[in-house]
Order: structure tokens, then C-alpha cells, then sequence
């Protein structure tokens, strides 16, 4: 009798463990449903990691950390098949997003080292940007369309190709917007066209005669501001180093894009 149970005792040992698989409620992450591995394309690196395609984003973002040291929180992913839509990472899965196997996505974002040294630089400068505080705020008082350099471009009037433009309303970011100025330090407005790479993670800014292509990790803020008196179309600025001289300005974009532009580049929600 002593031995039966001794037996049963051992068998019942062993059940949880030959009956992994059975236990959908405890291990349903970690019991690979449908396998794929994805491309993740970081810098100058491409990172292969095993997911399965009910893995949610946050699932993969973990994933990712482990090889890039890129915090989730700052993670942004790019690919064709990721719309300009809000997520929730925490419930969309990768079947969600129509993601397949031996996808290649893009990955931006600072890993925590260079988080950190930018906060030191930030920190470093703080003495300086208190003394030019009281200048910076009388600056901003003053609407955009109203400063010399961007009223003289206003007055050109509208381009003959310019978009409806929709006030307080938030459209999906387009493959393109024309009937645009594009304005930059010394240079005068030129006609001009956005294109959002996104699968390239580059923004091109197209005028007659040069096509310019900037990464969106070089982008560090985006100033937008409506235009006065003319309803639905806005100033957006593109800033690219850490002075004002290095904003690009962009003008007569229609208000509806303004918000899925800032999303896409800053990853702002």
C-alpha cells in the first residue's frame, strides 16, 4: 500500500509538467501557436527574434530590449504594414497588424546610454537656457505668422497646388502633401512636397530642384502653430540641430495632418 502511493505521489509530480502544453491559461505566451521570426533593422545591425504571431507589441518590444537596450517606452517600430493608427501595445498582436514571417521591421529609438547622456548634456546647459529664458518667452508670445521671416512667405499667398486644409480634425498620415513652401536658414521659400518614407524612416522634402531626405532620428522637435485668419492650414517647423537656426519650416500644411506627422516622427500619442 505504502508503495501505491509512493507511485501516485511521483505521477502526480511529473503531470504538471508532461501537460505544459494543456495548461492554455498559465502558459498561453509561452506556448508557440503559429512561430515566426522577424527582422529587426536597428542602425547599422539587423536583430533576428523568435515571436509568435499572437505575441502582442509589447511582447516584441520586450523582446527587443533584451538585444538592443532600447527601453519599450522610447521603442518605435516602422513598417508598411504598421499604420499611423493609435495602438494599444499591450493588445494588438502581431496577426493585428497583418505581420508575417521574415518581416523586416525598423527600429528607432536612443538605447538608455544615450537617454542618459543626453540628459547629462541637458542638465550641463540648464545654467544657459535659464538666462534666455525671459527672451524665449516674449519670443513665443508672439504668433509664428507674425514674425517677419514667416509673414514675408505668407504674403506670397497660398501655392496654386495647395490641399484643403480641415480645422480640429486629426486625418491618417498621407503618402504625401503638396502645395507646400519650404523655407530654411538664408534660403528663400521654395515650392515644395513632404513624403513620409516610413519604411525608410526618412522624411523627403521635394522642391524643383533637389530632393531632401532627412532621418526621423534626426528630427529632436517639431514647432506647429495654425495660421491666423486662414482657417485649416498651419506652420510646421522641423528642427534638426539644437539651435533655431536649424528648424526647416514648412508652410501651408493642412491642419489634419499636423497631429499624425508629430506621431509618426516623435512618436507622440
Amino acid at each position: 500500500m505504502d508503495d501505491d502511493v509512493s507511485i501516485d505521489a511521483s505521477e502526480n509530480l511529473k503531470n504538471p509538467i508532461s501537460d505544459e502544453i494543456g495548461d492554455q491559461p498559465i502558459l498561453k505566451h509561452s506556448t508557440s501557436k503559429v512561430p515566426i521570426t522577424l527582422n529587426i533593422r536597428y542602425k547599422t545591425q539587423t536583430f533576428l527574434i523568435e515571436c509568435d504571431l499572437y505575441d502582442t507589441l509589447k511582447d516584441v518590444k520586450e523582446k527587443i530590449d533584451k538585444l538592443t537596450d532600447v527601453d519599450p517606452q522610447v521603442q518605435k517600430l516602422v513598417n508598411k504594414s504598421i499604420t499611423s493608427v493609435k495602438r494599444d501595445d499591450a493588445t494588438t498582436t502581431l496577426k493585428d497588424l497583418n505581420i508575417t514571417d521574415r518581416q523586416t521591421l525598423l527600429l528607432v529609438g536612443a538605447t538608455r546610454s544615450e537617454v542618459l547622456s543626453t540628459t547629462r548634456g541637458s542638465v550641463n546647459s540648464t545654467e544657459h537656457k535659464e538666462t534666455t529664458n525671459d527672451q524665449a518667452s516674449t519670443n513665443k508670445k508672439e504668433p509664428l505668422c507674425k514674425q517677419t521671416k514667416h509673414e514675408k512667405v505668407l504674403k506670397t499667398g497660398k501655392p496654386d497646388n495647395v490641399q484643403i486644409g480641415i480645422r480640429n480634425k486629426h486625418d491618417p498620415l498621407p503618402q504625401s502633401i503638396d502645395g507646400l513652401y519650404m523655407s530654411m536658414l538664408n534660403h528663400p521659400a521654395k515650392k515644395a512636397r513632404l513624403t513620409f518614407k516610413l519604411e525608410l524612416d526618412e522624411l523627403w522634402i521635394n522642391t524643383a530642384e533637389t530632393t531632401k531626405k532627412i532621418p526621423m532620428t534626426q528630427i529632436r522637435n517639431i514647432v506647429d502653430e495654425p495660421i491666423e485668419g486662414q482657417d485649416g492650414y498651419s506652420i510646421v517647423g522641423f528642427q534638426t540641430g539644437t539651435t533655431e537656426n536649424s528648424i526647416i519650416w514648412i508652410y501651408w500644411c493642412p491642419s489634419q495632418y499636423v497631429k499624425s506627422i508629430r506621431r509618426e516622427i516623435l512618436s507622440d500619442h
